[in-house]
C-alpha cells in the first residue's frame, strides 16, 4: 500500500482531500497531515511517503520551499502533486523545475485529483518494475539455489548461497525464513511477483527471495535485517491479497550454515510451537505419536471429557503432518475418519434418546466430514476439528452457544440468497439481538473464516459465473454481486484472482470454459 502525506494550511481543504478520495481503492493510505511546509518537511523525513500533496502558498514555509528542501536533501523524493489558488506561470514554471507530477488549481475538481493520484501510482509501479528487472538475475539465482537446498538439505548448497551474496558484495545481514500456507481461494490467484511485492511492503527495506514448495506452501527468505529484536512482518499486507493463510517465521540468523535450523523453526512457528525468546525447545519427531495412537487418544479425550488431552492431541496432530513435509492429504484423511468415529460415538451413546441437542451435534459432524475437505491449511483443519470436539465434550449444554450456532447457519443461507444487497455483521447481529463481537467469533468458529471474507468469497464466486457465462459489462457484473463501484470491484477481484475481470473473461473464452449468453 502506498503512503500519502497531505500538506495544506486550510483545514477544510485538507480534510476534503482526505475524506473525498477513496484511498483504499487506489491502494493508498494517508499516513500524515501538516499545516505548513516546515511541518510537512519534518513529517516527510520521518515517514518517507510515496506521494505528497501540498499547497504552494502556506505560512511559515511554502510548498515550493518544501520541494526545494526535498531536492537538496539527497533523499528519495516522493511523487509530488501541487495544489494552488494561483493560476500564474511563475508558480507553474518553478513546480515543473522541481519535478512536480501535477499542478492542480483550486477549487479542486475530484476527477483531476483522482487522475493525479492514478498517475503517481502508475509511476511508482513502473519504478518498482524497473527495480525488479535490475535485480531479477541475482534474485533468480538465489531462489534457484534456495529451491535446490530445500529439496536436498544434505547438500553443500548453504555455502553456495553465502557465496552468492559475497560475489554480489551485498551484506545479507541477519535473515529469517518464513513458510506461508495459503487456502483454496488463493492457489490459482497467488503468483510470485504479487507475493514478492506484498512481502516487500510487509518488510520495508528488506530483500525477499521466494520458492513455491507446493501449490499451497511458499518458502520466503528475508535478508538485510539489521536489528532482529525490532523486526516484525506487517501481515496486514498479506491479508490484503489473501483471504486465508498461515505464516510461520524462524528466528533471526546471521550464518547460512544454520539454514536447516531456520527451516525447522519456521515449521514450528507455523503450528504455533516456537518460542520467540529463550532456549530452543524444538521437539524431535520420535516424541510425536503415530496416527493410530493419536486417533485413540482423541477418542479417549472425548470419552473422558478431557479438554487438556484434546488440546494436546490437536497440537501433536498439527505437528505430525507439518513435519511430514506438509502432508495435507494425510491430514484430511486422518480427520475425515476420526470425525466419522466421533459421530458413531455420539450415536452409540445418545442415539436412542432422540435428543435434539445431540442430533444437531451429529448433523454438524456429518457437515464437518464433508466441509473439512475445503480447508487447505493443516493448522486450520486441526483447529476446526478441535472446535467441534469441544462442543462434543460439553454436550452442548450452553444454550447461548446453540442459539448463536443456529443464527450462523441462517446467516450463511442469507448470504447465499442476498449477497447482492448491503450486508454487514453489525446489522445482522442487531437484527438477531446478539453481541457483534461474540457473533463474529462464533461465525469464524463455525465457518473457518470471518464474515466479510465469507461474503467476499460468495460474491467472487457469483462474479466468476457471470463473467464466464454472460456478456454483461464489468460494471453490470459489479452491481449484480453487490458492489457499488466497478473500480473497487475490479480491485477486489484482482486481489482474489490475480487478474482483472476482463482478463479473467478473456482467459475463460480462450480456454473454452466460458459460455457467454445475453441476459
Amino acid at each position: 500500500m502506498y503512503s500519502v502525506i497531505l500538506v495544506e494550511d486550510e483545514d477544510i481543504i485538507r480534510r476534503g482531500i482526505k475524506n473525498s478520495v477513496p484511498w483504499e481503492e487506489f491502494n493508498c493510505s494517508v499516513v500524515g497531515e501538516a499545516r505548513n511546509g516546515e511541518e510537512g518537511g519534518a513529517l516527510i523525513a520521518e515517514r518517507n511517503p510515496d506521494i505528497v500533496i501540498t499547497d504552494i502558498n502556506m505560512p511559515v514555509a511554502s510548498g515550493l520551499a518544501l520541494l526545494k528542501e526535498l531536492e537538496e536533501s539527497g533523499r528519495k523524493k516522493p511523487k509530488t502533486i501541487i495544489i494552488s489558488g494561483y493560476d500564474e506561470f511563475e508558480y507553474a514554471r518553478q513546480a515543473i523545475e522541481l519535478d512536480v507530477l501535477a499542478y492542480l488549481l483550486k477549487p479542486l475538481e475530484r476527477e483531476k485529483v483522482y487522475e493525479a493520484v492514478e498517475k503517481a501510482i502508475g509511476l511508482l509501479e513502473e519504478e518498482q518494475r524497473q527495480r525488479e528487472s535490475e535485480t531479477s538475475d541475482f534474485a533468480g539465482t538465489v531462489e534457484v539455489v534456495l529451491a535446490e537446498y530445500l529439496k536436498n538439505p544434505e547438500s553443500d548448497l548453504k555455502e553456495k548461497l553465502a557465496e552468492l551474496f559475497v560475489r554480489r558484495k551485498e551484506n545479507p545481514g541477519f535473515y529469517r525464513l518464513g513458510l506461508l500456507q495459503t487456502g483454496q481461494l488463493e492457489q490459482s490467484a497467488l503468483s510470485r511477483e504479487p507475493l514478492r511485492r506484498k512481502m516487500e511492503e510487509a518488510c520495508p527495506g528488506k530483500r525477499i527471495f521466494l520458492h513455491q514448495r507446493d501449490r499451497f506452501t511458499w518458502a520466503i527468505l528475508i535478508t538485510g535485517i539489521e536489528h532482529p529484536e525490532g523486526f516484525a512482518v506487517n501481515e496486514t499486507a498479506l491479508a490484503s491479497i489473501l483471504h486465508r493463510y498461515e505464516f510461520g517465521l524462524s528466528r533471526a540468523h546471521d550464518d547460512f550454515s544454520r539454514l536447516d535450523c531456520a527451516v525447522e523453526e519456521a515449521k514450528q512457528a507455523l503450528i504455533g510451537n516456537l518460542e520467540e525468546e529463550g532456549e530452543e525447545k524444538l521437539r524431535s519427531l520420535e516424541h510425536i505419536p503415530s496416527e493410530s495412537e493419536l486417533h485413540a487418544e482423541f477418542l479417549s479425550a472425548i470419552q473422558t471429557r478431557s479438554l487438556p488431552l484434546l488440546e494436546e492431541c490437536s497440537r501433536l496432530s498439527a505437528e505430525l503432518f507439518v513435519r511430514r513435509d506438509y502432508d495435507l492429504t494425510g491430514c484430511l484423511n486422518f480427520y475425515f475418519v476420526l470425525t466419522g468415529d466421533v459421530i458413531k460415538l455420539l450415536n452409540d451413546c445418545y442415539g436412542k434418546e432422540n435428543d435434539t441437542e445431540y442430533l444437531g451435534l451429529m448433523e454438524e459432524g456429518y457437515e464437518l466430514s464433508v466441509r473439512i475437505k475445503n480447508h487447505y491449511s493443516i493448522r486450520s483443519i486441526c483447529k476446526r476439528f478441535e472446535d467441534y470436539t469441544r462442543k462434543v465434550i460439553s454436550c452442548l449444554k450452553e444454550d447461548e452457544y446453540l442459539a448463536v450456532s443456529d443464527i450462523v447457519r441462517k446467516v450463511l443461507l442469507l448470504i447465499r440468497e442476498k449477497y447482492a444487497q448491503d450486508l454487514s455483521l453489525g446489522q445482522i447481529a442487531d437484527e438477531y439481538g446478539v453481541n457483534p463481537s461474540y457473533f463474529s467469533k462464533k461465525f469464524k468458529d463455525e465457518t473457518g473464516c470471518n464474515f466479510i471474507d465469507y461474503l467476499t468469497a460468495v460474491r467472487m464466486e457469483q462474479a466468476r459465473a457471470l463473467l464466464e457465462n454472460t456478456a454483461l459489462p464489468v460494471a453490470a457484473v459489479s452491481s449484480r454481486v453487490g458492489f457499488r463501484e466497478a473500480k473497487y470491484f475490479s480491485r477486489v477481484f484482482s486481489s482474489v484472482m490475480g487478474m482483472k475481470p476482463t482478463e479473467y473473461r478473456e482467459r475463460m473464452r480462450r480456454d473454452g470454459t466460458g459460455r457467454e449468453v445475453e441476459m
